[in-house]
């Protein structure tokens, strides 16, 4: 009977370990999400700001665009 409660001690060992394991992963999807729509979201924005700039001043200087 001692046996099986010392398995049951460390059967819940591992599923507590595995328990925070999936946790830690959920924080990291969730950083990952953020990132993804936050600082990609800006970096489009700024490319995009970019872009516009860039055709403004080659219109202005006469030059034509190559799209």
């Amino acid at each position: 009977m001692r046996s099986v409660d010392n398995l049951s001690l460390i059967l819940q060992a591992l599923s507590l370990e595995i328990l925070f394991r999936d946790y830690n992963n959920y924080d990291l999807m969730q950083e990952l999400q953020n990132q993804d729509t936050n600082y990609l979201q800006k970096i489009i924005s700024q490319n995009e700001e970019i872009l516009n700039l860039l055709k403004e001043r080659s219109n202005s200087d006469g030059r034509k665009n190559n799209k």
